[in-house]
């Protein structure tokens, strides 16, 4: 959201239909918070109250679309950092395996030993299985 531009202090205008001049709205607030009749008076200070509260909100809403815009570019920032962060890391490698785990599988299941279809063979298992290889059997 874009913030509106502020006009600046008007001058005098002519008014369309009666020809009259239009006092400046810091004028006409002066020449109705001062003026003898209560009303004009009261009606004054309301329109001062007014105009002191659409200031505060509208400088609210200034800083709030700051504070997006800001927010924004810090999101995109850290989305930029991450991604760089993420391409410095070293690689994490799987160790080497110094076996086949078909091969284990099949020996575990040819001695009775309980092995899982898929997924990491147990330690006990590929001990077992080292011991019968380096014993020539089982």
């Amino acid at each position: 959201m874009q913030p509106s531009p502020v006009p600046g202090p008007r001058q005098p205008q002519q008014a369309p239909s009666a020809g009259l001049t239009v006092a400046p709205s810091g004028a006409l607030l002066a020449w109705a918070t001062t003026h003898p009749d209560k009303a004009i008076a009261r009606l004054g200070e309301q329109a001062r109250t007014a105009m002191a509260e659409l200031r505060t909100r509208k400088a609210a809403e200034d800083e709030l679309a700051q504070v997006d815009a800001e927010e924004q570019e810090l999101r995109r920032r850290l989305q930029a950092v991450q991604a760089r962060k993420a391409a410095l890391r070293p690689r994490k490698k799987q160790p080497a395996r110094d076996y086949d785990p078909a091969e284990v599988r099949d020996w575990a299941r040819a001695y009775g030993q309980p092995v899982p279809d898929r997924g990491q063979v147990p330690k006990a298992v590929v001990d077992a299985w080292r011991e019968a290889q380096a014993g020539g059997g089982r």
